[in-house]
């Protein structure tokens, strides 16, 4: 081979081996697996998945072997008068991202016509495979929109602090579009700077189920279903209205108005933003620790169905009633699928997909019109925590 051919092919494997290293995740083989599975799940072919990995043989893959997963990247144009801050938030993820992608020594020196490596990463949207990227921002009506603009926290930094680095951002702001509901942020976080806040209230009509959770009391049941006392306890049997213990299985008349908690007693807290696979990835939505096997309910009336793929594992998708669609991921089995009443067990917890090894918990997620929306302020209204 000519020298001048072996220099530019020794220069296309260090690319290669340079993008693999910024732009990937990694697998762990199963028993069972083929690599022509593995690439379909992750969107890759097989070709480019043998050559991340250096595989002579594409056939022979083995249990717990670790594979590198080469994500999709884009290429952007600069134009005149952008800023890497201008295209970081274009493409919803951080300075620091960009300027690692392309090895930027001064990130203040940009000019029109250069080309920018977007880091690839793993859609979430509608039907996500784990709720841990960077998700759709805007709602084709225009109707739930959010910019893209966010901010990492740094260690020491407050929610003050943050909304006065950016004009025309506000504390109130930040709180809304990241379910914030008592100030406390946490450093690595991804807080965007705009957009809306939903906080689900459960769908109409017919009867629901509810479980009792630790401390509630009948009146607060009846006052969240919209329904009274006497009712919930002649249709329950139940003598003494005072008497009600927790997990206690209750039939609400007129309940389909209500919101279910999806784990009960599960613990959690507003994990919203974490950053995932070395901060390529960040977490769009909450996991609720429950033991391995609790039953998950559907929070409202819907329709569901169920997936499997290498992130979320066994994943739920339940488009509900109150025009939320919500999600769960990381289910040991599911229960049943199609159509469901608020409170049907529709699967258990788990740690399938990529949770393997960890505590048992479920990622839950929601979408307004197609856009994702920190659950934490639903779980805390409807008396999840």
């Amino acid at each position: 081979m000519p020298v001048d051919r072996r220099v530019r092919a020794a220069a296309v494997a260090t690319a290669l081996t340079l993008l693999v290293a910024i732009f990937s995740v990694d697998y762990t083989v199963r028993s069972g697996d083929t690599l022509g599975e593995i690439a379909r799940d992750h969107d890759v072919s097989v070709s480019d998945l043998a050559t991340a990995n250096k595989l002579s043989n594409p056939d022979l893959i083995r249990p717990g072997q670790v594979l590198v997963i080469p994500t999709k990247d884009r290429i952007h144009v600069v134009t005149r008068g952008q800023s890497l801050f201008r295209i970081a938030a274009k493409y919803g993820m951080t300075v620091a991202t960009l300027i690692k992608a392309n090895q930027l020594a001064n990130p203040d020196l940009i000019y029109p016509g250069q080309k920018l490596i977007i880091p690839g990463t793993i859609s979430s949207g509608s039907g996500a495979t784990d709720g841990e990227s960077n998700g759709p921002t805007r709602k084709p009506d225009g109707t739930y929109t959010r910019s893209g603009r966010n901010h990492i926290v740094k260690r020491g930094e407050t929610l003050e602090e943050i909304a006065d680095q950016y004009r025309g951002v506000s504390v109130k702001d930040i709180a809304t579009a990241n379910g914030i509901t008592n100030q406390v942020i946490y450093t690595g976080t991804r807080l965007f700077l705009d957009g809306p806040a939903h906080i689900a209230t459960g769908s109409g009509g017919g009867s629901g189920s509810y479980t009792v959770q630790r401390g509630d009391r009948l009146g607060d049941i009846a006052s969240r279903y919209g329904t009274s006392i006497s009712k919930i306890a002649s249709t329950n049997g139940i003598a003494n209205i005072n008497l009600i213990r927790a997990g206690q299985r209750l039939t609400v008349p007129g309940g389909g108005s209500g919101w279910i908690c999806p784990v009960a007693n599960a613990s959690f807290f507003n994990d919203w933003g974490f950053p995932r696979a070395g901060g390529t990835r960040f977490h769009e939505g909450n996991d609720l620790f429950a033991k391995h096997g609790a039953p998950i309910r559907a929070p409202v009336a819907g329709s569901v169905r169920f997936k499997t793929g290498a992130l979320g594992g066994l994943q739920f998708n339940l488009i509900g009633a109150d025009g939320v669609e919500y999600i769960g991921s990381h289910l040991s089995d599911k229960e049943r699928d199609g159509k469901v009443k608020a409170g049907d067990v529709i699967g258990y917890v788990g740690t399938s997909g990529n949770a393997q090894g960890t505590h048992p918990h479920l990622h839950f997620g929601m979408y307004v019109g197609g856009l994702v929306i920190n659950p934490y302020p639903t779980l805390v209204a409807n008396g999840c925590k």
